[in-house]
């Protein structure tokens, strides 16, 4: 049995039995006053009394000018120009690397670019290697001291996810075992309602408010607050979708230490809801204020001690703001052996274990992933907010282009911006999977997303504000292996024509060396040390395969797509897999249709943008 099929009986048992059981509850807040139910079958017709103080009309906010929108518009014909100039670079480095190789410094040079190409992921690998030996005798002599409780905000953002897929994901937190921590969830459905309400035992508050999206659009709010059973819940429904970076920022801003600069409507909305809501949600357990945030997704699953994984580690770190844990590619009934899965799950497991525990050891994870992310609630966030925030009002399109289509790495890269001695963790124990794309229509979306994201962030990684220089030299190596796409087909070519001439074993040692270390650690990591790697070890084994074989091509296309759509803040496809659509039976079921037009308009979100965009690009030997 999967691990997603491990306890979704049980949820699904508890959701048929729920009880639905109103209470009229007295507070500051003028709350919705409701009737007992005589039936499930009575609940739409009922007619609830609705108070002047629930609406948005007679809630006392002030009246404020229509929001100006200070966004520069780049013109067609700026883009453009920045685009040829980008390419004209792209071809300028590449040509010259190739006339190099060709005419003046062929054998040395070929050996020299290869050994460079792999450098990272050698360093990397024998950084990890070292971290993990120094830490397992550290711990022998020092053990992980207990970690006091905690508050989570637990932060579910939805779209296109179906009622019951959010349902799940709330009775699967609860049952997580987060213990000695406590949480209150926050469902934000962003433009698509889902009647999550329905699911609700208790209801508290429920009432509508204005609210300024980060597009600078006049919009309203929904709010429900109650329990579904005994998990206390606040339901956001924003009735126009305005993307998940949208969400994101309203959820920090309603919870978490707020900017200088948080919108009028936001900052009321947040002292209506810590006077008069979360005393009632959280009452008898001494709550004074959140500890931490934890980002997921409604279509993710998260393993039994993810949440409390991330917890300790943030609090056991006194100069972490964030912990995200490892990421899996879900293995759907039926799709155990999809191509697309064997390949991908390769990909986002080799990235993870040579690349991203690297940079946990120096504390400077690049790329936090959404649907397992646990973010700390401390000054450093209101700025790190400001600067994900804030609009683009200067001309180069590579600014627009980190702000408006990256989501976590251009978060990741907020935070760690804010002070170099912040950290950013990764957990591995901490366990998620998400669906992936079985297409090459939608893993081609996926990826060019995901690449600009990961070579444009990159550029400020490598000479943004207060980054160390670990962190500095490792961007820039991705930046340039990234450039050089095209080039290392050339290479590669001339570098089987030097092996057919013939080389000395001495001569082609350090390549070896270099160049496969990585994936002997990585083996290593599948037999030896991580225990759903040795699960999956077989399945691994053929995506390798897959990587090896189909490597280049993907690099080259996703690469290409990357250069050719540069400024294009386009999503593209999302959530076209198999488990998609809902159940039979549950509204709102995600279409293909749908879910075009959602990409049509731009939505903001991801599962995931990971060190799998340099997966992909590892050199093919």
């Amino acid at each position: 049995m999967s691990a997603r099929e491990d306890g979704e009986e049980k949820i699904e048992q508890e959701i048929s039995e729920a009880p639905v059981r109103d209470e009229t509850v007295e507070s500051n807040l003028v709350c919705e006053k409701r009737t007992e139910k005589s039936s499930d079958s009575d609940d739409k017709a009922q007619k609830v009394p609705v108070n002047a103080e629930n609406t948005v009309q007679g809630c006392e906010y002030p009246q404020i000018p229509d929001p100006q929108d200070p966004t520069r518009i780049l013109e067609r014909k700026d883009l453009w120009k920045q685009r040829i100039f980008f390419l004209s670079m792209l071809a300028g480095l590449n040509i010259g690397l190739a006339m190099v190789a060709v005419f003046a410094l062929e054998g040395r040079f070929i050996f020299a670019f290869i050994i460079f190409m792999k450098s990272k992921d050698f360093l990397s690998s024998l950084l990890s290697a070292t971290g993990l030996l120094t830490r397992s005798i550290y711990r022998i002599f020092k053990p992980l001291a207990p970690v006091p409780r905690q508050w989570i905000l637990t932060l579910i953002p939805a779209y296109s996810e179906s009622e019951g897929q959010i349902i799940k994901t709330i009775y699967s937190l609860r049952d997580n075992d987060i213990e000695p921590h406590r949480q209150v969830m926050v469902v934000l459905l962003d433009g698509k309602p889902r009647n999550v309400r329905s699911h609700m035992t208790r209801i508290v508050c429920e009432f509508k408010r204005p609210y300024i999206s980060l597009k600078h659009k006049r919009g309203m709010l929904k709010i429900v607050a109650g329990f579904a059973q005994d998990v206390p819940i606040i339901v956001i429904e924003k009735k126009k979708n305005s993307g998940k970076k949208d969400s994101l920022v309203l959820c920090h801003d309603l919870f978490n230490v707020p900017r200088q600069n948080i919108p009028l409507y936001t900052r009321l909305l947040r002292e209506e809801i810590w006077t008069n809501i979360l005393p009632i949600l959280t009452e008898g357990h001494d709550f004074t204020k959140f500890d931490m945030i934890f980002c997921t997704d409604a279509d993710s699953m998260l393993y039994k001690g993810a949440v409390a994984s991330l917890a300790n580690a943030l609090v056991r770190d006194n100069h972490a703001i964030a912990a995200c844990g490892l990421v899996l590619v879900e293995l759907e009934p039926g799709f155990e052996w999809s191509f697309w899965n064997l390949y991908q799950q390769f990909q986002y497991t080799f990235g993870q274990f040579v690349r991203r525990r690297a940079e946990s050891f120096v504390g400077k994870v690049t790329c936090l992933p959404g649907c397992i992310t646990m973010i700390a609630v401390r000054d450093e966030m209101a700025g790190a907010i400001r600067k994900y925030a804030e609009p683009v009002t200067i001309y180069p399109v590579i600014s627009h282009q980190v702000q408006y289509l990256g989501t976590d790495r251009r978060l990741t890269y907020s935070m760690l911006s804010q002070n170099k001695k912040l950290h950013t963790l990764f957990i591995p124990e901490a366990v998620s999977e998400t669906i992936a794309p079985q297409s090459l229509q939608h893993y081609l979306s996926q990826r060019q997303r995901w690449g600009s994201n990961a070579y444009f962030n990159n550029c400020f990684y490598w000479m943004g504000e207060n980054m160390i220089i670990i962190t500095r030299i490792a961007a820039s190596v991705d930046v340039i292996r990234l450039s050089m796409v095209y080039y290392r087909v050339v290479n590669t070519a001339l570098f089987l024509k030097r092996l057919s001439k013939g080389v000395t074993f001495m001569e082609i040692m350090p390549l070896l060396v270099v160049s496969q270390f990585p994936t002997i650690w990585y083996v290593f990591n599948v037999l030896f040390l991580e225990k759903e790697l040795r699960k999956r070890a077989h399945k691994l084994f053929i995506g390798f395969c897959i990587n090896k074989l189909i490597g280049y091509f993907i690099s080259v296309t996703v690469f290409t797509k990357v250069a050719l759509h540069m400024g294009s803040q386009v999503w593209g496809i999302s959530g076209v897999t198999a488990a998609s659509s809902a159940a039979p039976g549950v509204p709102g079921a995600a279409t293909t249709a749908t879910l075009q037009r959602a990409a049509e308009e731009g939505r903001a979100g991801s599962h995931i943008e990971s060190e799998v965009v340099r997966a992909q690009n590892r050199e093919v030997m």
